[in-house]
Formats: structure tokens, C-alpha cells, sequence
């Protein structure tokens, strides 16, 4: 009964405005530079960088302007692992293997610093996209790097507007690293799961492998085993109704104009639901990141939705083995 009142529970809304306001700006506006300069082809890069202005909600300036400097060069970062990874033989076994290293990396950081939201989902995605994708020359490469680390540091000034524009909203923790052995255990979690995601993945043949990763990382996020249950079911669920938002989106073929517009709205949506309720969030995320990864790298409408859930059901599942298998108590 604990596990089902998690699943169809609706916190307060709490404010969920203002983080939701500094989204939409940080994405939406490199979006229409970039589409008044006629540069479709950066818009995701925009996109990925804007999940800085994600980070730090629950912290004040100066804190939240820390936190998301250092997400937003690690999200810079990662892009650029992603594209180097695109160059690499073996695949998809060494792509699999740099996302992996990755996600762990980014467990340790982010069990250091505590960022919101925690563990390495953004990080895996941001390195996944570009990786599983044909690779860059070096001009397009520094095109999508510099794209990307503009709007990231765009999204830190937007994060540090509260300095002037005051929200009323204290801080509800302080910004505290913490030593890397804290992190030992999350760290496992996210080692075991890939481990038992990825050559599943590879034997169904999922092609977004990035995805499955995604998966599998996401429900450990949370504190402990109900939450992490309930992250789980949330994530297949929500991603099921998303992926029904998002196939008029795609089979529309939508203009670039309309791909900016609806990123905006599906990530202020997001941003508002996301401390509320997972799998209603997931409704909005997963058609957002289908409708502009779509513009990056067309593929068939089918395929592409096909392709999600499959790679979702792979990635939880092998996280709810491991949530099982280690039992994490509330503390």
C-alpha cells in the first residue's frame, strides 16, 4: 500500500513556478537565436545545455549559481565525450562502456555535491545522443560544444536573476560536498544495473542504447527502495503516455519554428510537474526529448517510438533487479 499511494501521489505545488520560468527561458531563448540565425541543426545542443537551469531549484543565490556552473560544464563536457565516443570502433560496445564510465563518474560527483535532480541521467544523455549518432567533423563538433557551454553559462545567468529579482524562497539546504566514499554505495547500484542492462540491450537489439542506460540509472536516484520501486513503474508508465503525446508531434513533421515553441512548452510543463509527480513529468519529458532529438537525426516515426519503450522496459528492469537485490531501507 506504501508503494501505490507513492505511484498516484500529487505534492503541493510549492513554488514549482519560478524553476519552471527560468526553464523556459534558458531554453527557449538560444532556441530562437539560433532559429533566427538559421542554425536548426545547433538546436539540440541548445537543448542539452539548458538542462543547467534544471539543477539547484532548492537553493538560493549564491548556491544555486554554484551548482549549476558545475553542471553546466559537466553537461558541456558530456557532449563532448559523446562526440568523441562517436569516433570510436567496437561499437556498441565501447560507446557502452565510455556511457557507463560516465554515469559513474557523475554518481560521484553528484553524490558529492548533492545536486537536484540527483544521479547522472542528464550527463549519460547529453554524451548518449551524440554518441549513438554518425560522427562530427571538427568544425560541427565545435559548433555543438560552443552551442552547448553558451547556453549552459546563458542558463547560469538566468539561475543568478534570483540576485536581483529576490523569490522569498530560503534555501532548504546548504551546499555541502561531501567525501567521495559516501557515494560507494550509489555507485555499485549504478555499476550492477548497467552491467545487467547493457548486453540485454545489445542481444533485443534496442538502437538507442544511450536510452536503456537511462533506464537503468533513473529509478536509483531515489533514497530508498519504495521511492525507487515507484520511480520505476513511474518512468515505463509515463513514458508509455508520452510516447502517445509525442507521435502526432512526430508524425506532423514539424516546422523548426513549432519544434522551438514545443520545447518550451513541454519543458515548463515538465519542470512543473517533475517534485509532484514523476510519471506525470515523464507525460511532457519524453515527448520533448523525441521531438528534438527528431530534428537532430530524423528517423521513422514507428521505429523511433518502438524503439523508446523497448529501451525503457530493458533499462528499469535491470535497475529493479538490482532495487530488489539490495533493499535500501527508509532512512
Amino acid at each position: 500500500m506504501t508503494l501505490v499511494r507513492e505511484l498516484v501521489r500529487v505534492a503541493p505545488h510549492a513554488g514549482a513556478h519560478r524553476p519552471a520560468l527560468r526553464c523556459a527561458v534558458s531554453v527557449g531563448v538560444p532556441m530562437l537565436v539560433l532559429l533566427g540565425l538559421g542554425r536548426v541543426d545547433l538546436l539540440g545542443a541548445a537543448a542539452f545545455g539548458a538542462f543547467t537551469a534544471i539543477y539547484g531549484r532548492d537553493l538560493t543565490v549564491p548556491a544555486r549559481s554554484a551548482v549549476q556552473a558545475l553542471t553546466g560544464t559537466l553537461l558541456t563536457a558530456s557532449v563532448g565525450i559523446g562526440l568523441v565516443a562517436a569516433h570510436l570502433p567496437g561499437a556498441p560496445w565501447l560507446e557502452l562502456a565510455v556511457l557507463v564510465a560516465l554515469a559513474c563518474a557523475a554518481t560521484v560527483i553528484g553524490g558529492m555535491v548533492d545536486w537536484k535532480p540527483g544521479g547522472p541521467l542528464f550527463f549519460v544523455f547529453a554524451a548518449g545522443a551524440f554518441a549513438g549518432a554518425p560522427a562530427q567533423s571538427a568544425g560541427a563538433a565545435a559548433a555543438i560544444l560552443a552551442t552547448t557551454a553558451g547556453t549552459a553559462a546563458f542558463s547560469v545567468l538566468v539561475g543568478s536573476a534570483g540576485a536581483v529579482f529576490p523569490t522569498h524562497v530560503r534555501a532548504r539546504r546548504p551546499l555541502v560536498v561531501r567525501p567521495a566514499r559516501a557515494t560507494r554505495e550509489d555507485l555499485l547500484d549504478v555499476l550492477l544495473a548497467c552491467a545487467l542492462a547493457a548486453p540485454v540491450a545489445v542481444l533485443v537489439g534496442v538502437e538507442h542504447l544511450y536510452w536503456v542506460l537511462i533506464g537503468a540509472v533513473v529509478p536509483l536516484a531515489a533514497a530508498h527502495t519504495t521511492h525507487r520501486l515507484a520511480r520505476g513503474v513511474h518512468r515505463v508508465a509515463g513514458t508509455a503516455v508520452g510516447l502517445l503525446v509525442a507521435w502526432p508531434l512526430l508524425a506532423a513533421d514539424l516546422p523548426p519554428w513549432s519544434v522551438v515553441l514545443a520545447a518550451v512548452l513541454l519543458q515548463t510543463a515538465a519542470e512543473l510537474l517533475i517534485l509532484r509527480n514523476y510519471g506525470l513529468a515523464l507525460v511532457c519529458i519524453t515527448p520533448l526529448a523525441l521531438v528534438v532529438g527528431a530534428i537532430m537525426h530524423p528517423a521513422p516515426t514507428g521505429d523511433l517510438l518502438a524503439d523508446r519503450i523497448l529501451a525503457t522496459v530493458v533499462g528499469v528492469a535491470a535497475a529493479l533487479v538490482v532495487v530488489v537485490a539490495r533493499r535500501r531501507p527508509r532512512s
